[in-house]
């Protein structure tokens, strides 16, 4: 992480501008503060890219657009839903809006690309460079080092690791990066993950529960709810008990699979709440 850092801050000694992808349907449990700290010791313009907008419930993002919009700290927000030509040149762009002076070959646009594990940051360098130069998988930490690409006379990119800061603010932000595989599975517990993520959606999109499941969700807790689904598949342990830990990660897949349709887990509003002390092992019991 030490490591990581030193190379992320000499890196952006070299830029113009930041571009961190973050996860539309999270997107400040998704923003590592390690990069709006170093950025700003730089005096570095930022693009926050909503990667993942056509998963994301539309008038979240909107509002999450507005949240991240700050003139003062020379900050902008672009949803994005994938990397076709159109929605490469929205990001060039916005990145020229935020350096002007870098329009030419003797002084080319240099953008540094930057992004949790998992949030689609290597898809949306592609698009950039052009071509899949940048490794992409579905897992936490792909690319390991930072690569310089001349994209052009006019544009250079930087390609940074998927960094993450070295504690977790909240178990809320945990929980929310869990759900989004965007840590390894050794660091959090698939049922307590489950039983954040039901909850969400019970609160939110109770209809799309029921939809995917076929199960009432009136006057039910998230662990009911889980023990319903696993009741329904015939999801059982040898006692003959529903297996819990297998209907947990019934419901993670489906969601990771965007079998719900279009959700956001993180609303604005969230951020007012201080969440760090839930403890989610009291809810199973």
């Amino acid at each position: 992480m030490a490591q990581a850092k030193r190379n992320l801050s000499k890196a952006l000694a070299s830029v113009d501008v930041v571009v961190e992808v973050l996860d539309a349907r999270m997107p400040a449990a998704s923003a590592n503060p390690l990069f709006d700290e170093l950025r700003k010791e730089r005096q570095r313009p930022a693009l926050k890219i909503l990667n993942k907008a056509d998963l994301a419930d539309d008038q979240v993002t909107e509002q999450w657009v507005r949240y991240f919009m700050d003139p003062t700290s020379l900050a902008n927000a672009l949803p994005i839903v994938g990397k076709s030509k159109q929605e490469v040149r929205k990001i060039i762009r916005e990145c020229q809006k935020l350096a002007p002076h870098r329009t030419d070959a003797i002084k080319p646009l240099r953008l540094i690309v930057t992004g949790v594990p998992n949030v689609g940051k290597s898809t949306i360098l592609n698009g950039l460079l052009g071509k899949a130069k940048a490794k992409a998988a579905d897992e936490p930490a792909v690319t390991k080092m930072i690569t310089r690409y001349e994209v052009s006379d006019q544009l250079v990119i930087y390609d940074s690791p998927g960094v993450m800061w070295p504690k977790v603010d909240t178990v809320e932000t945990g929980l929310h990066l869990a759900v989004n595989n965007a840590i390894g599975v050794h660091a959090y517990n698939i049922e307590d993950a489950a039983i954040f993520l039901i909850q969400k959606m019970l609160e939110r999109y109770p209809q799309a529960l029921s939809d995917r499941y076929k199960i009432e969700f009136e006057g039910v807790d998230a662990v009911t709810f889980i023990e319903s689904i696993g009741n329904k598949r015939g999801m059982r342990s040898r006692g003959g008990s529903v297996d819990f830990e297998r209907a947990a990660q019934l419901v993670v897949t489906d969601y990771r699979h965007a079998r719900f349709g279009r959700v956001s887990l993180q609303v604005v509003n969230d951020l007012i709440y201080n969440l760090s002390e839930i403890d989610v092992n009291k809810l199973k019991k």
